[in-house]
């Protein structure tokens, strides 16, 4: 009986809606067909007060029994739901499982606001329906340390995935980061003494393989392992390759899109009141997207290798809208 009113408690009750002892017992008869008295309702609340549920009562409130915490409140199951309803790498049938089970976790009074927050399938969501046995593989392959193979694909413009290669990729798998609304696999491929990113949506027919996957301590530059953290935010954009010192003149205005961008590990100093020089270590190739991103407001000072692309890549933007074709 305790387990049934603690049930009827997480359905039907929050501050806004306490449940009187005769409303109890009515749920109690209409949905599990208990017979039961006002002293065995209390009685039973008590006891789940005493297990550690916490449960403002009638002797209380003088209004009745509501379960007072749950293990989310309706504010934080709005921010997964929301996070759900926009993440692009979940399907959106998951999508749609994944927001029922967390409005669950309510009362049907917040579950009943649902809908007129927003429906999933207005949200753009891919289409691989594999993206939870592909991670679900590959946590396994990380943890045993084992080899990964994969057929990795490409959108075309159908909006289909095809495949890039002929034949699997075969790859030692290190770590798992969801950045830029997208989950990445960290792997290298073969003996080759670098880290590659694989889009965890764009894969098919994955398979968990025998072979023992290479450590990440035998790559030059990783002799200590892979610090995770520092990498995603090394490699913000998911490009591969060596993190070096990069410095840009940007307008002090900038600095919020800075901090979107890289978070306080940017170093930012002001150069005068209009521009401020900024500071960060990243891969070339994912600083030259941000470059382009923010041509018109930005520019590379350091390096010469990345100021040297930026330039190039202005110069073939030029030629090609100079082109009356």
């Amino acid at each position: 009986m305790a387990l049934c009113i603690l049930k009827i408690l997480e359905d039907y009750s929050d501050v806004d809606h306490p449940l009187t002892h005769a409303q109890i017992i009515k749920k109690l008869n209409d949905e599990f067909g208990l017979e039961a008295g006002r002293n065995a309702v209390r009685r039973n609340i008590s006891l789940l007060c005493e297990l550690g549920y916490d449960i403002s009562t009638y002797e209380e409130n003088n209004r009745g029994a509501y379960l007072r915490e749950r293990a989310f409140d309706e504010m934080e199951l709005l921010v997964l739901i929301d996070s759900v309803m926009t993440s692009r790498f979940i399907p959106e049938g998951d999508a749609k499982r994944l927001v029922k089970k967390l409005g669950e976790l309510s009362s049907r009074y917040f579950r009943q606001r649902l809908p007129h927050i927003s429906r999933v399938s207005e949200w753009h969501h891919q289409r691989n329906r594999q993206f939870f046995l592909n991670l679900e593989v590959l946590s396994e392959a990380i943890e045993k340390k084992k080899q990964v193979a994969f057929v990795y694909n490409k959108p075309k413009p159908d909006g289909c995935l095809r495949p890039v290669r002929d034949i699997k990729d075969q790859v030692h798998p290190y770590a798992l980061v969801c950045t830029n609304g997208q989950y990445y696999l960290i792997a290298s491929y073969k003996n080759y003494d670098n880290l590659l990113h694989y889009r965890v949506d764009r894969m098919t027919e994955i398979e968990l393989l025998d072979q023992a996957a290479r450590s990440v301590t035998e790559i030059p530059g990783y002799e200590s392992g892979l610090d995770i953290s520092r990498y995603a935010a090394e490699h913000n954009f998911m490009y591969g390759g060596k993190t070096v010192r990069i410095v840009l003149k940007m307008p002090c205005e900038c600095a919020g899109d800075v901090l979107d961008f890289f978070g306080y590990s940017a170093v930012m100093e002001k150069i005068d009141d209009q521009y401020m020089r900024v500071t960060v270590r990243a891969a070339v190739n994912g600083m030259r997207f941000f470059a382009l991103q923010f041509g018109c407001v930005c520019e590379v000072l350091e390096p010469k290798e990345l100021r040297d692309l930026v330039r190039n890549d202005i110069k073939a933007m030029l030629e090609r809208y100079e082109s009356d074709n």
